[in-house]
């Protein structure tokens, strides 16, 4: 409950903030400035103004001198009146709340990327075979140093200038074992998740790289000279006679040489769900023979494990089949594939697997069979299936432009939002996106509960504001969008609409928002009914 009042109230109090500081700045008269509505619990005044925390906490107010058309304030006071002062000054008043929501995950997002004092260096760690990097050259251990004319310290650099550049050739400046290499990558042109369901397109650049390293996994035969020497199941490889291992040709050219020769392996178990690798071992492995079948093979790609009544059971996937292509496209990493799998999670895709020495044929679909509109469950899921990893993660490094990282992390975050939820809000009044998505208090308190730690609140507490600031901005009676269309009638008729076609557009207005109230109340009460209900049996 603290967390919802800390959720509901921060976002409210932030826009009635606007108003009040608005009406502060050009000389307006505030008279009251409430948090919630209702009685007041809680009050205090200073100068003319009070100062509220109200019973009901679903909304809040600022009340100002002048503001009812049947008591205008004194000739000699017109300006500080709301409804009697200058045009420019009542706009300003109305814009600056749902203004101070859209601003609001800026603020929220800036102290929180300032804080971040190491970074992930721009050290590839992981290439996908046959993509826009591999192609261009690029390999596991390279320092990207400049792309252009633009030079790159960190993770985020390259990231964020490979994105801008989907389909135009780049210049990268790589520093490969200390000697400084040029290279020309071409990023993919690649769609991002959610954006293509609202009708936008947001299509970035790719090259398919990753910042931890890949260790190769193993699968081995149960009695062959590489279960033998100590080998087992999804072993991660780390070293091969001292070297740092760069992928599984690494660990086929050591099995290969252990037919003539001792070949000292440092390998390490790795877990389901962890990509940590457990403590190293050491292994020999050979010399085993010319004839001798090594039983050690590539396990990357091996599923470990299926979960029950998910997308990969309906898929027919068992554990240990091995993946060989999803869309005739072959994976070197299972994260890649996963990634592939999110970036369109709404394609049925079609999938060659290897079971028992025999190719098999089949789809997966991430599509969600319980979800409908309004459903208290996800529109997709998870695969449902896991390979084992084994990463590395790189040393990261001080965080030297906090400023400059804080503010273009902060923006590109705050953007992405604005568009969604304008497109969101955008959808649900074209029909493209249903009512049912809607939600009310319940949904925020279940928001706001949820959170796991500071960040992830706030991350949540920013969509909201972004949310309410443009829903605010509508067109309708009574809402700030209202006002100012109030306001634009009267610059075009140049006269004040009088007291009846107030009072009328205050009815339409109210009629909205207690039809808008009652939708997002049913809608949470059927997604609790929905949840209790599986829950339950019933």
């Amino acid at each position: 409950m603290l967390k919802f009042l800390l959720f509901l109230g921060g976002l409210i109090f932030f826009h009635e903030l606007g108003h009040f500081l608005a009406a502060r700045a050009v000389g307006v008269t505030v008279l009251r400035f409430s948090v919630g509505f209702g009685p007041k619990i809680l009050g205090f005044k200073r100068g003319i103004t009070e100062y509220w925390l109200s019973a009901i906490p679903l909304g809040g107010y600022v009340k100002f001198l002048g503001d009812d058309p049947e008591n205008p304030p004194p000739t000699e006071e017109a300006k500080k009146g709301f409804l009697t002062t200058d045009l420019w000054r009542k706009t300003l008043i109305v814009l600056a709340g749902p203004v101070f929501n859209l601003v609001l995950p800026l603020l929220v997002f800036l102290p929180m990327h300032a804080s971040e004092s190491m970074l992930m260096p721009s050290v590839i760690g992981t290439v996908a075979a046959d993509e826009p990097a591999w192609r261009g050259g690029i390999r596991p251990g390279d320092r990207v140093t400049a792309i252009g004319d633009r030079e790159i310290s960190y993770w985020w650099e390259l990231v964020d200038a490979v994105s801008a550049a989907p389909g135009q050739q780049l210049t990268m400046r790589v520093d490969r074992d200390g000697t400084p290499t040029m290279l020309t990558v071409t990023p993919k042109a690649v769609a991002m998740a959610g954006f293509k369901e609202l009708g936008l397109e947001n299509t970035v650049g790719r090259i398919e790289v990753a910042p931890e390293r890949t260790l190769p996994l193993v699968v081995v035969t149960k009695g062959g000279p590489g279960e033998i020497a100590g080998l087992r199941d999804f072993d991660a490889v780390l070293t091969v006679d001292g070297r740092d291992t760069r992928g599984y040709d690494d660990v086929a050219k050591a099995i290969h040489q252990a037919r003539t020769r001792a070949v000292r392996l440092s390998v390490a178990a790795t877990r389901p769900g962890d990509s940590r690798p457990e403590s190293p071992r050491d292994v020999v492995i050979g010399p085993y023979g010319e004839d001798v079948p090594a039983g050690v093979e590539d396990g990357a790609l091996v599923i470990a494990s299926v979960e029950p009544d998910s997308p990969a059971t309906r898929a027919g996937l068992k554990a240990g089949d091995q993946v060989l292509t999803m869309d005739k496209t072959t994976f070197s990493d299972w994260a890649f594939l996963v990634q592939t799998l999110a970036r369109d999670p709404s394609l049925t895709r079609q999938m060659q697997i290897r079971r028992d020495g025999q190719v098999i044929d089949t789809t997966l679909s991430l599509a969600n069979p319980d979800w409908q509109p309004g459903a208290a469950v996800p529109r997709f899921v998870a695969t449902g299936a896991s390979c084992r990893r084994g990463t590395v993660e790189p040393a990261a490094i001080p965080n030297e432009a906090r400023l400059r990282y804080a503010w273009n992390r902060s923006v590109t975050r705050t953007s992405e939002i604005l568009v969604v939820t304008a497109a969101g809000i955008a959808g649900l009044l074209t029909g493209k996106v249903s009512v049912k998505e809607m939600g009310g208090p319940i949904m925020i308190y279940d928001l706001a509960s949820s959170a796991r730690g500071v960040e992830d609140f706030l991350g949540r507490l920013a969509w909201l504001s972004m949310s309410l600031g443009l829903l605010n901005l509508l067109p309708v009676p009574v809402l700030d969008g209202g006002h100012l269309l109030i306001f634009a009638i009267e610059t075009v008729r140049r006269r004040p609409i009088g007291l009846k076609g107030r009072q009328i557009a205050a009815w339409v207005g109210m009629a909205c928002l207690l039809t808008l109230m009652v939708v997002v109340f049913a809608n949470d009460i059927e997604r609790k009914w929905g949840v209790w209900s599986r829950l339950t049996g019933q």
